[in-house]
């Protein structure tokens, strides 16, 4: 399959994958119909692992790898250069260091919270990485340059959380403008560290802790939000510019 075709595929196919759920849940609420915690479940499998399950085939069918096996090993690939995982680190402590150092947690956060939150964002964030970084982002940087493929990347990341956060009833707890910004960020953090270190894994566990941490600690201001969040970007094109790119 081309690559073209790839980006295609995957957006399309990540997309009407959790659509379809959306609005299978839509009609169930509209209609008044109760359905059990199985598949509820099942729902959230579904639609949640989307850009998982579609960065696998997608990966596969463009000859990113030879055998799925090759991904679940880059998932877990842990060893990698020190330098990348401080670069990792860099970015994480640029937008939680003034929670951590006046330590502002929020209420009812337990010692052992924090290893429980992470092994979940690892289960049901981590795993977006195969799509998003893994597959979508260095097909769209054949096309385009780093900094335009991070925005489309950041655009359909929305819209997918916007989808996921239906299908969990999330919405109510949302604050759209800081969350979009996180994202942004976010979508140019990860980016660079895939471009510098190849590493998937590094993207997992960065995601992962962001989600943890955004979890337990205390919601930033928006002033500092938008700081932290052209930081963030500037880093990450500086970065990406300095670099050369690892070929994966």
């Amino acid at each position: 399959m081309k690559t073209y075709k790839g980006i295609v595929y995957f957006w399309l196919g990540t997309m009407l994958q959790i659509g379809i759920i959306c609005c299978l849940i839509a009609v169930l609420k509209f209609n008044k119909i109760n359905y059990n915690k199985i598949a509820e479940l099942t729902f959230l499998a579904i639609g949640g692992l989307s850009s998982a399950i579609w960065g696998f085939i997608i990966s596969r069918k463009t000859g990113r790898v030879k055998q799925y096996i090759q991904i679940v090993k880059d998932f877990f690939n842990m060893k990698q250069s020190f330098k990348y995982y401080c670069m990792t680190v860099l970015f994480l402590m640029i937008i939680i260091i003034k929670q951590l150092v006046y330590g502002e947690m929020r209420d009812n956060i337990k010692w052992y919270t924090f290893f429980l939150l992470f092994v979940q964002s690892l289960l049901f964030g981590g795993v977006e990485e195969i799509g998003w970084r893994y597959t979508f982002q260095p097909m769209l940087e054949k096309y385009m340059p780093f900094e335009i493929a991070s925005m489309v990347t950041f655009f359909s990341w929305a819209i997918w959380h916007y989808m996921y956060f239906y299908l969990v009833g999330a919405f109510g707890n949302l604050s759209n403008v800081p969350f979009l910004l996180m994202l942004l960020s976010s979508s140019f953090i990860l980016g660079a560290i895939y471009y510098i270190s190849g590493s998937l894994w590094l993207c997992v566990i960065y995601h992962a802790l962001l989600n943890t941490f955004s979890q337990t600690l205390m919601m930033t201001s928006l002033l500092q939000t938008i700081i932290t969040t052209v930081i963030c970007i500037f880093l990450s094109i500086i970065l990406v510019r300095r670099c050369p790119r690892v070929r994966c």
